[in-house]
């Protein structure tokens, strides 16, 4: 399983960097053809509407994270709250990225993301995370290596 931050998502819905946007199609390209499963913590519904809200239409940001949510499993954040504490307080992290490493620890997943605080936190964690725009080929191979398996 495989925890996405935000960033990611919002790097293949709105390109603002072509490069960022290419490495989030090649990762989710593999996800889709691997039929990998991308787990997230409940408050990645409120981060991307939010995230969306900021570039479209109220309407078009709920379907847009319809069709999103739909492809995905979500874990409870009341279910990682105690882990996601946990976390925030021996990492520093921001809220929002402890509850995305309690979502990786609880499914023993790796982490891909391009926020760097939320990487360093993870890090910290020993939580296999991946920064798609720096380690794009070793995150790619690491994907490839799990639909293998």
């Amino acid at each position: 399983m495989i925890v996405i931050d935000t960033s990611v998502f919002i790097d293949l819905l709105f390109e603002y960097d072509s490069e960022r946007t290419r490495c989030a199609e090649e990762t989710f390209s593999i996800i889709e053809e691997s039929a990998l499963t991308i787990i997230e913590p409940d408050i990645f519904k409120v981060e991307l509407v939010g995230q969306i809200s900021r570039r479209t239409t109220q309407e078009r940001a709920l379907k847009i994270c319809e069709e999103v949510f739909a492809e995905l499993v979500f874990v409870e954040d009341s279910k990682i709250y105690d882990e996601a504490f946990s976390i925030a307080l021996e990492t520093g992290s921001r809220a929002s990225d402890a509850f995305y490493i309690a979502s990786a620890m609880q499914g023993r997943s790796i982490l891909i993301s391009n926020d760097k605080y939320q990487i360093k936190s993870a890090d910290k964690s020993g939580i296999e995370v991946y920064n798609l725009l720096h380690d794009g080929e070793l995150a790619r191979n690491r994907l490839l290596e799990m639909a293998f398996k």
